[in-house]
């Protein structure tokens, strides 16, 4: 039996998931890339899909200790010391 397959997964990329209102992303960025129209940000646990706007700040912080805090619907990015 043959099914069509429309959505193709990479099995070595985690699957980003938005951040909710008042939820923080946290922990070593390891990698930023764009997919889809978005700035993606993988962290140890996971990946967060974020605003193509903050990829330019977001790669000066790859390889850091990062926080991601997102309050009315804006995102604040910091390195965590």
């Amino acid at each position: 039996m043959i099914y069509p397959c429309f959505e193709v997964k990479s099995l070595t990329e985690p699957e980003a998931r938005r951040l909710q209102e008042l939820e923080e992303a946290r922990g070593v960025l390891l990698r930023v890339h764009e997919a889809e129209g978005q700035c993606i940000a993988v962290f140890a646990w996971g990946a967060v899909s974020l605003p193509r706007e903050l990829r330019e700040q977001l790669m000066t912080l790859a390889g850091k200790r990062t926080a991601i805090l997102r309050i009315d619907g804006r995102f604040y990015v910091r390195e965590v010391g």
